[in-house]
């Protein structure tokens, strides 16, 4: 059988070239199959230098923090069809086996932005672009966050940034964006995330205007385990909305964005005093500046579910002004078609006084997965991905990104200021020699630490423990 024999050599079935095709319902070996060329080792920095490990009175291990798994969609091939012998079987499942343990290895080494393919923009932000990217190694797909330098220096959102990658280096959830890789350049931070090819809760939402009550308790039900999640790490994420919660392959729910997030918060109302998060969505502990702490993520779940049920945030106003009136003093108005058990849970959540918000009791989420609206929810089963979710997207290939808005799919991948290096790069092929890239910022470099590999993960350690407008004319939320 000569794909078997292909199988034998890891420069071949480690090339795009032969992924591509395994991809594709082809059934003839395909031309010019050649391995990919080794990518070149540009210096980085470690992230040691700036995240130590600490001691530990309360170790916890990896091995339950940790998620290996990773969007791999059509590139793993399903080799346990009808007609093979046990034989074939037994190979193949040993030849998968040596794939993951040879990818697990290349994801504790350090990689530059030659190690990917860009193929298309998914997304775009304040400070810079989300592109759809492809390993050259591999052929494995990841979302790559792309951020400027001078943007988030100018707009002080360092340590912003320094805190996601932060949060990120340690957080492994399966409703939570993974991360594999991060490294810089001289003018660039680069995220390497879970692809996750579902796309925004946003886009969805908005060509749909609103979700049927059991959808909408679904996306509700994985949230809540996200946020309950990084709760028991004494984060808190600060931004939640429907641009910010993704949908993987199947359809299940990944937060993303920990710019906001805050390290330390064991307590319910105190702990942070920033005024931050995205207007419609802000807690009003955080209007009135008389300081935070995880009750606030439990309000914007409380405005996510209202808008996800209803198809605006609660106390909604294009006026900013007006708006924070509305979240401190306004009237809280339910449509007649929502359940009693929803207008409940949303009163109970959208309860101004903290003190008494549902969540903040000493079970934190307990009392949100306890109320009768998330009665036929079985957490178990949701937490272990058992229940299925009720819309799953579909996709025409592995590169499909239909899932995703035009307005970000149909821009440049490099922006027209790049140069002809980045180009090379956008169109698969390797860059004219030089350090087009550059090192990173010496001396003072505010983001010294970045880099990240699978490695890190292990050194990172948690935070006080040891290492171990859319064509629905739909408005998209800003931070502020």
């Amino acid at each position: 059988m000569w794909m078997m024999q292909l199988l034998q050599h890891p420069p071949i079935y480690q090339s795009h070239v032969f992924v591509d095709f395994v991809s594709a319902d082809a059934n003839v070996a395909p031309p010019g199959l050649a391995g990919a060329a080794p990518a070149s080792n540009i210096g980085d920095l470690d992230m040691d230098e700036m995240f130590g490990s600490t001691t530990d009175d309360d170790p916890r291990s990896h091995d339950e923090l940790h998620d290996d798994d990773m969007f791999q969609f059509d590139y793993n091939t399903d080799m346990s069809g009808a007609g093979l012998d046990q034989q074939t079987l037994l190979e193949e499942t040993q030849m998968q086996h040596a794939q993951q343990v040879q990818e697990q290895k290349r994801r504790s080494e350090k990689v530059t932005l030659e190690d990917f393919v860009m193929i298309k923009v998914i997304g775009k932000g304040s400070f810079g672009k989300v592109l759809l990217v492809r390993k050259r190694d591999t052929g494995l797909i990841y979302a790559m966050k792309v951020l400027r330098k001078e943007n988030i220096i100018k707009r002080n959102q360092v340590e912003h940034t320094r805190t996601e990658r932060h949060v990120l280096g340690y957080v492994r959830h399966p409703f939570i964006v993974g991360l594999n890789y991060a490294f810089q350049t001289s003018e660039k931070l680069y995220f390497v995330l879970d692809y996750c090819a579902g796309g925004e809760l946003f886009f969805h939402l908005g060509k749909v205007q609103r979700f049927p009550e059991h959808r909408a308790r679904f996306y509700a039900a994985e949230i809540t385990l996200a946020i309950e999640y990084v709760h028991n790490l004494d984060v808190i994420y600060r931004d939640l909305k429907p641009e910010n919660v993704l949908l993987d392959e199947n359809g299940h729910i990944r937060l993303t964005d920990f710019g906001l997030s805050k390290e330390g918060i064991q307590d319910d109302f105190s702990g942070a005093n920033s005024f931050c998060g995205t207007p419609e969505y802000l807690a009003p502990e955080i209007l009135n500046r008389s300081g935070h702490g995880r009750a606030v993520d439990w309000w914007s779940l409380g405005a996510l579910l209202y808008e996800m049920l209803t198809g605006l945030p609660p106390f909604y106003c294009r006026d900013r002004d007006r708006l924070f009136e509305k979240i401190r003093k306004g009237d809280l108005s339910f449509p007649k078609y929502l359940s009693p058990n929803a207008k409940d849970l949303l009163k109970k959540l959208l309860e101004r006084d903290p003190t008494r918000r549902l969540g903040t009791g000493p079970t934190d989420a307990g009392e949100i997965k306890n109320h009768p609206f998330f009665a036929e929810i079985k957490w178990d089963a949701l937490a272990g991905g058992q229940l299925p979710p009720p819309w799953r997207p579909t996709f025409s290939g592995a590169l499909d990104t239909s899932q995703f808005d035009r307005e970000f799919t149909d821009m440049p991948v490099v922006s027209p200021d790049n140069n002809v290096r980045g180009m090379a790069m956008a169109m698969g092929r390797r860059p004219p020699n030089g350090n087009a890239y550059g090192s990173s910022l010496t001396g003072n470099d505010p983001f010294k630490g970045f880099t990240y590999t699978e490695d890190s993960y292990l050194q990172d350690g948690l935070p006080g423990r040891s290492p171990g407008t859319r064509g629905s004319g739909r408005i998209r939320h800003h931070n502020m």
